[in-house]
């Protein structure tokens, strides 16, 4: 028996996810909630809420800092939830543009 990938992993993630802590609104069902975004990508991003909402919603994720983006819920955890996007990826990196934080420098093991 081989070792199994497990979706959505680190390993096997198309787009890269940045921490950030931006506080955002989530609208769902025509209600407003509160949120902070805790990481995002081109593809989606894991909001940190305190209400309990269903997965397969459509919501729209909003931000000063870069707008509205519709996407559905694709998971849900007591305190957290993932959205995806559906706007396609590379629009949504437009949005993001200079907005996300820089990567650290690689380490060349020279230090």
């Amino acid at each position: 028996m081989g070792a199994e990938r497990i979706v959505g992993t680190i390993e096997n993630r198309k787009y890269h996810r940045a921490s950030v802590l931006w506080p955002a609104n989530l609208l769902c069902r025509n209600n407003n909630f509160e949120c902070v975004i805790f990481n995002i990508s081109a593809n989606g991003a894991k909001v940190m809420i305190k209400n309990s909402l269903d997965d397969d919603t459509r919501v729209t994720l909003s931000s000063p800092r870069f707008g509205a983006l519709d996407g559905d819920i694709v998971w849900r955890s007591p305190n957290s939830l993932g959205i995806r996007f559906i706007l396609e990826p590379e629009l949504v990196a437009k949005m993001l543009g200079d907005k996300l934080p820089l990567l650290p420098p690689e380490s060349d093991g020279t230090a």
